[in-house]
């Protein structure tokens, strides 16, 4: 009895410690953690993207994540981001099936794990005295299913409308730990440790 209440606890935490090829929803606004710290080996390469938008205009543009650390494991997982954007919408090829919309933003499917170039079609809103924030997380992955051996970098770019007057510089996502992480964390920890101690006296 004991030992299957361990195995459910270890089986409850493994999907912390895990890859998402499915994609990653709004746990993920605040970077990729579940690989580590945030770094910068890895670029995120942006084309296409307008310094200023008009209203209502189409912009293709591409993301591409870049790694001198990781390499690609051909056939196997390679890469996942995630995108969240402040106003306006984006738009993508369903028929690739690489991209899917999830959790009021966009990421990757189990197809477009498998590269590191993903296409979009950036909307932008009607309102062109306005600005949008592109929070992008993307990681390049080493392809062993897991969390470990990856790497992650994140960033926040802000297209000003050609009306906007203000700060052009945006809030760049912070990528520590805060109280919540550690608390989630520490719980776990303690209790996988004290089902252990349970079963080791056994």
């Amino acid at each position: 009895m004991k030992k299957s209440l361990f195995l459910l606890v270890v089986l409850f935490f493994v999907p912390w410690a895990s890859s998402a090829p499915q994609g990653i929803g709004e746990i993920a606004g605040g970077g990729c953690i579940c690989h580590g710290s945030q770094d910068s080996s890895t670029e995120l390469i942006l084309l296409g993207l307008p310094s200023q938008f008009e209203s209502n205009t189409s912009y293709n543009f591409s993301l591409e994540v870049r790694s001198s650390e990781v390499s690609i494991s051909v056939g196997k997982e390679t890469g996942g981001f995630r995108i969240d954007i402040s106003s306006g919408d984006i738009e993508f090829n369903e028929t690739l099936g690489h991209v899917q919309k999830l959790e009021d933003g966009w990421t990757h499917t189990i197809a477009g794990n498998k590269i590191r170039t993903w296409n979009f079609t950036y909307v932008s809103p009607e309102d062109n005295s306005t600005f949008t924030d592109l929070t992008i997380n993307a990681n390049a992955v080493n392809g062993n299913g897991q969390s470990s051996g990856d790497a992650w970098n994140s960033t926040v770019i802000r297209i000003p409308g050609i009306a906007y007057i203000g700060d052009i510089e945006p809030n760049q996502v912070d990528d520590s730990l805060d109280t919540l992480d550690y608390a989630v964390g520490s719980i776990a920890l303690v209790g996988l440790i004290a089902v252990a101690i349970i079963i080791i006296r056994d």
